[in-house]
């Protein structure tokens, strides 16, 4: 409901209201002070929330640190100068350094048809004759229980074109559609699938063109004819390189992995290895070979612990631990001179955890290795006199990995780990209904409880000014009343009146 202006301004110089305002203030001193006690309780959450927020932070890291199959010490890095490979590192990788030379690179297995004049008609004179021809085309679907395993695709032609090219356009649709059909119905991945396409070398001719869907001797193409010998006539299921006008064989499909020119073929260390791909993942455990290109002589890769990626670890760790460290140091400090006190301060649940976690730290890690490391300064860490960590010698830290990287791991992740430790006392805090749901909890319910006592006290407050402003109603009428019996009282004495 609007309050109209002119009422306001009556109010607001209205000596009654005035006086009911002045009261009114007075009597409102309580709800100030649950109101002052309300916004202790909102800043008070915000502090357990950022307490919170580095806790969880902090036992996210532990968790990674001590994941069985996490190995985050255990990382490698490969690094080399050559141009004709990349190569990349895994934690199962072991250091060392390899020779790399790259012989062939692998490739799909292509077959291409005899050359045809384009306006030519020797094959609608074989459909003409012969009618509708089915063939297959045979290619690779490992499993898992048959690496060898083959899958057979039926294509059907009876091309209505009067064209060569017409005619070798129509082959190369049927083909791709019954590739596209054995895909749709799961028959086989869409990476193994064969593609079909005319060629045209100049103006005047075309081949037809059949390419494997993947590279290496495992993918490539065999042929059932069918009962006219369609694709003989084609010459693409020639089992020859083609030459000159004639089709077959791309590059020589061979009888084994070790004679196809399909797959790569690299010497590493010494051992010349082949493979249907160049990305090449089972030549050295943990490490991944890219061949780009063949190689004029062979060249040297290094297998390292990843220092870079160790490092940022370790210094995540340290920036974490710090951060809940310092934000306890802070919030449980008493400041005798400026009378402060943190918010902490007296409370043995959060203060004591920080006196938790500097021992759990400082404390020798047994099970370890009789070299060692057995405690956290072995890796090069420095406890400083406030409890933080400092990362002050990295290099210590790197020949640790180098001696035992399993040590290092187990230095946080063993059953009497850092990590461990610190990550048994940190789940009490953090979990569901933990310490932190608690505290969070009961400031929330004196939140509310402060918030009820406020609006109950907002309405007696109003009660309270309608019953003053009912007082002052009252009193004025009186005053009223009797200004106007004095009036009367005046006119008639000084008036001439009289009472018969």
């Amino acid at each position: 409901m609007a309050v109209n202006p002119l009422l306001s301004v009556y109010r607001a110089n209205d000596p009654y209201e005035q006086l009911i305002s002045a009261i009114i203030s007075i009597e409102s001193q309580p709800k100030l002070e649950l109101q002052a006690k309300k916004a202790e309780q909102e800043r008070l959450k915000g502090v357990v929330k950022d307490f919170d927020s580095k806790l969880s932070a902090l036992h996210s890291l532990l968790k990674t640190l001590t994941d069985p199959l996490a190995h985050p010490f255990q990382g490698k890095s490969a690094t080399t100068s050559a141009t004709e490979f990349t190569v990349s590192a895994g934690d199962s990788a072991s250091p060392g350094t390899h020779t790399l030379e790259v012989k062939r690179l692998a490739s799909a297995d292509t077959r291409i048809s005899k050359q045809y004049t384009s306006s030519g008609s020797s094959l609608r004179s074989f459909f003409d004759t012969n009618g509708a021809q089915t063939f297959t085309i045979r290619v690779a679907s490992p499993t898992d229980t048959d690496p060898n395993n083959r899958v057979d695709i039926q294509v059907t032609v009876n091309p209505t074109g009067t064209t060569d090219e017409e005619i070798l356009n129509e082959i190369a649709t049927a083909i791709n559609d019954a590739f596209q059909a054995a895909v749709d119905a799961s028959t086989i991945k869409s990476d193994e699938r064969a593609y079909a396409s005319v060629i045209n070398e100049t103006s005047s001719t075309a081949r037809l063109s059949l390419r494997s869907g993947k590279t290496g001797f495992t993918y490539r193409l065999e042929f059932v004819d069918s009962a006219a010998g369609l694709l003989s006539t084609l010459e693409i299921s020639n089992n020859v390189v083609a030459s000159g006008t004639g089709g077959g064989q791309v590059k020589y499909v061979g009888t084994s992995e070790t004679d196809s020119e399909l797959n790569s073929q690299f010497v590493l260390d010494g051992l010349t290895l082949y493979r249907d791909a160049n990305r090449v993942t089972d030549a050295l455990a943990g490490v991944t070979l890219e061949l780009k290109q063949i190689s004029t002589s062979p060249a040297e890769f290094t297998i390292t612990p990843d220092s870079d990626g160790i490092k940022a670890k370790v210094e995540d760790f340290i920036k974490k631990y710090n951060d809940v460290l310092l934000y306890l140091a802070g919030k449980s400090n008493v400041d005798g001179k400026a009378e402060t006190r943190g918010d902490f301060a007296g409370d043995p649940v959060f203060s004591g955890l920080r006196f938790t976690l500097r021992n759990e730290v400082v404390r020798k890690v047994s099970g370890q290795p009789t070299e060692g490391p057995h405690y956290i300064t072995d890796l090069g860490i420095t406890i400083n006199n406030d409890g933080t960590l400092t990362l002050s010698d990295a290099d210590k830290l790197i020949q640790a990995v180098e001696r035992n990287p399993q040590a290092v791991e187990s230095l946080f992740s063993g059953s009497d780990g850092i990590a461990t430790r610190l990550l048994a006392k940190l789940d009490a805090f953090v979990k569901t209904g933990g310490i932190i749901d608690q505290r969070q909890d009961s400031i929330e319910n004196s939140i509310r409880r402060l918030n009820d006592r406020i609006a109950d006290f907002e309405e007696q407050l109003a009660r309270r000014e309608e019953q003053l402003r009912a007082q002052f109603a009252r009193v004025q009428e009186t005053i009223a009343l009797f200004q106007g019996q004095q009036q009367f009282l005046s006119g008639f004495l000084y008036g001439g009146g009289t009472f018969f």
